[in-house]
């Protein structure tokens, strides 16, 4: 077998590049789609609430659907690689549709569905693909520690940056003209930086495309039945395991996002420092990410999680159980929010290291299936998140700008830190009971699948 060439220092501290451009381009949705359908694309609100459905029911779809069709394809720059190249434009052409005002209502519904339906499909399989290159392109634990992390700090960087100048350019763009052609033109900018960026990793990284996949040999590749991925899922605990563990962590984390407006309304009786605390929380995202690459490598990235989460859990339930100004509440959530961007920056490696165990224990490589299932947490995290903001809200008999009641007060704490600290506690508890990958498992797991490859 030949020696592993070790990845040059460029793929390992640019992997993560990607990541920036698609938070920058991901963001408007994540912050404006609703608003865009209700406000600009002036939509009713009953087409609003079928577009919304529609669309969240292919989001959680298309998640193993685009780790199928990774799986099964296999194009000439690399299996995982290709798609650096050829998915990204696609993408960015149908979101450019997501955010469009065209024609009477319906029409301009179906125009919005069809673009979010196509583009999520398409960006579900490249992102799959970039995530994957971490343990496609190396089996050194190290350098996979690295590129994770990597790729948890230009995440932030990306989410910064949107959060910076994405309103600021959709007013700038849509001055003196259609208001709604402001979010178009944002779109089409943030579009071409996410292609760019992806372009950048998919050059640097020819030298090792073919690593750990399909080699250009001529050679057509035994293509895995679904049956077989699927499967993949069941015997594999850790797999099992880590992505309840992210479930519970998202889900936690979007309970929070979502809460926030009202808390800093209701309870804390400031709303203008809510950026400050948003901005705040992505930069603390980064920092958490800093310096998970030190510590994972130390310790062991599933030691680093668990005692990540732990910190978070432990700020929430501070939060929770004392009285607080909005400055000492901002000052804790700071400080436990880097339990949030630790185990964020590892999510890679930790998927990359259930690809493994599922190699070692069945002899079969589901790399592209089993690392699309990275998402699968956050759409799932997505659609369970309305329904307890809902239930917090409507239990507190919540109507748009009441006066603040106890009962209100109380309502809105608890689902801010009593009701995600407990959910993020049962998604430990997966961690703690199923993700037993250690450095040690992990390397003598790697030892053995090469010796039956040799």
């Amino acid at each position: 077998m030949e020696m592993e060439k070790r990845l040059k220092k460029s793929v390992i501290n640019l992997y993560g590049l990607p990541s920036f451009g698609f938070q920058l381009f991901v963001n408007m949705e994540v912050f404006y789609f609703a608003a865009f359908l209700t406000d600009f694309a002036k939509l009713p609100m009953a087409l609003v609430g079928t577009v919304l459905m529609i669309t969240s029911i292919f989001d959680i779809l298309w998640v193993p659907t685009a780790g199928v069709l990774l799986e099964k394809s296999n194009m000439r720059w690399g299996k995982y690689r290709s798609w650096l190249l050829v998915g990204p434009p696609f993408a960015a052409l149908f979101f450019v549709l997501q955010f469009s005002k065209i024609g009477s209502p319906t029409i301009n519904a179906i125009i919005i569905t069809v673009g979010f339906v196509v583009s999520h499909l398409i960006w579900n399989i490249f992102y799959a693909g970039h995530v994957a290159l971490n343990s496609s392109m190396t089996t050194v634990r190290e350098e996979r520690i690295a590129m994770s992390t990597n790729r948890g700090m230009f995440n932030s960087l990306g989410a910064i940056a949107f959060s910076l100048i994405g309103m600021k350019m959709i007013l700038a763009l849509g001055e003196g003209r259609n208001p709604a052609t402001g979010y178009t033109l944002t779109v089409v900018i943030t579009g071409i930086v996410m292609i760019a960026s992806y372009y950048a990793l998919f050059f640097m990284t020819k030298d090792y495309a073919f690593h750990g996949t399909a080699v250009q040999s001529g050679k057509p590749v035994e293509k895995m039945p679904i049956s077989e991925m699927l499967k993949q899922i069941v015997v594999n605990p850790p797999l099992m395991g880590l992505m309840l563990g992210e479930l519970g962590r998202y889900l936690g984390r979007f309970v929070i996002f979502g809460l926030a407006f009202y808390y800093f309304k209701y309870v804390v009786n400031n709303l203008a420092v809510i950026a400050i605390f948003m901005t705040g929380l992505n930069v603390v995202c980064f920092f958490g990410a800093l310096i998970a690459n030190p510590i994972a490598k130390k310790f062991g990235e599933r030691n680093t999680y668990i005692l990540s989460l732990s910190i978070f859990i432990i700020g929430l339930l501070a939060v929770w159980a004392l009285p607080m100004n909005y400055v000492s509440f901002m000052i804790i959530m700071f400080i436990a929010y880097l339990g949030y961007g630790m185990p964020d920056a590892l999510g890679v490696v930790m998927y990359s290291s259930t690809v493994d165990y599922g190699e070692w224990k069945t002899g079969k490589n589901a790399r592209g299936f089993i690392m699309s299932l990275i998402s699968f947490p956050i759409k799932a995290a997505i659609l369970v998140r309305s329904v307890i903001i809902t239930a917090v809200l409507a239990g507190a008999g919540y109507v748009a700008n009441m006066q603040a009641t106890p009962v209100l007060i109380d309502s809105i704490k608890n689902g801010l830190t009593l009701i995600p600290a407990v959910i993020m506690l049962g998604g430990l508890f997966f961690i703690i009971v199923f993700y037993k990958i250690t450095p040690q498992s992990l390397a003598k797991m790697q030892s053995e699948i090469a010796a039956r490859k040799a």
